[in-house]
């Protein structure tokens, strides 16, 4: 698959056992997107805290609709362990321009995900996110923030 630089680099940021867990997933739904004419784009990998923060602001103390639940370190994407993707289609995206049809393609994809153990957040029964998915290897979050304090903040000695 030809991937973009923010794709690369939004692997890149990953921590290593979740990228070697998350690469089959992903390749199997470039696979099936591809068929259907459709471009998947990871745009969002790891984030930190400051940036969970700003996002967790959004649309409660500043402009735009509310996106996440998670406040900073209660995001699996603090942790290198989670991606968002993006769906995208003659240059379109369609997440923003198409919703209906990306949630659609998100519920092809997130079967994709069981078959290769990772969880997808279209399932959770509240504030469903169909973009993301992850892979926790057992942890709790305050499993995963006990280990990055003990650690120093070293994704890369999480799991």
């Amino acid at each position: 698959m030809n991937r973009t630089k923010r794709t690369i680099e939004n692997l890149g940021s990953l921590n290593k056992k979740a990228l070697a867990k998350l690469e089959p997933f992903l390749q199997a739904a470039e696979s099936a997107m591809s068929s259907k004419g459709v471009t998947i784009e990871v745009i969002s990998g790891l984030r930190s805290w400051a940036a969970q923060a700003a996002l967790y602001a959004q649309g409660r103390t500043k402009p735009g609709r509310i996106v996440t639940k998670a406040r900073p370190g209660s995001s699996w994407h603090n942790y290198g362990l989670a991606i968002d993707l993006g769906l995208f289609k003659n240059g379109v995206y369609l997440d923003e321009k198409q919703p209906a049809i990306a949630d659609k393609l998100y519920a092809e994809i997130g079967k994709l995900a069981s078959q290769h153990s990772v969880e997808w957040a279209g399932n959770w029964k509240s504030f469903q996110e169909t973009p993301h998915f992850q892979v926790t290897f057992g942890l709790t979050l305050s499993q995963a923030r006990e280990r990055m304090l003990a650690n120093g903040q070293d994704i890369s000695k999480l799991i």
